[in-house]
């Protein structure tokens, strides 16, 4: 046992799984299971495409990136020493949006070469995993 590794074993839920009767089976390992996430489905030829496109957007438009995750650091600062600043979360938040409105054009200019939902859904997903404080809403789309 202390020559195997994490991977070499069963997962925790394949072998509590095992002693139930088979429709309780199914429907726990449905429930516990692996769960398919909507990013999995989607073409990673088109994901690989989105996140070209994002970071040659955010290269383009480095000193916004910089200038909304330097205010934002600031604001966070102010708050954590207990001296909150209306004015410097007020320009975070702008230039947050700033940043988030050129993604969401992006994203619309994409979505358009890219086969509509699918693209948009692709472009989404790489957002978060490059840009995690960054949303993008779907009324801009």
């Amino acid at each position: 046992m202390c020559a195997m590794n994490e991977g070499s074993l069963p997962p925790f839920a394949a072998v509590v799984l095992r002693s139930f009767p088979g429709a309780v089976r199914r429907s726990l390992g449905r429930l516990f299971g692996r769960r398919r996430r909507e990013d999995d489905a989607l073409d990673s030829t088109l994901r690989s495409r989105a996140a070209s496109a994002i970071r040659e957007y955010a290269d383009a438009h480095a000193t916004l990136f910089e200038r909304a995750e330097r205010l934002r650091e600031k604001a966070e600062r102010l708050e954590r020493a207990g001296t909150p600043s209306e004015s410097a979360r007020n320009r975070a938040e702008r230039a947050r949006r700033e940043v988030e409105a050129g993604l969401a054009a992006l994203r619309a200019t994409f979505a358009a070469s890219a086969g509509g939902s699918e693209g948009r859904r692709a472009f989404d997903r790489e957002v978060e995993i490059l840009y995690p404080v960054f949303e993008l809403s779907d009324a801009s789309s």
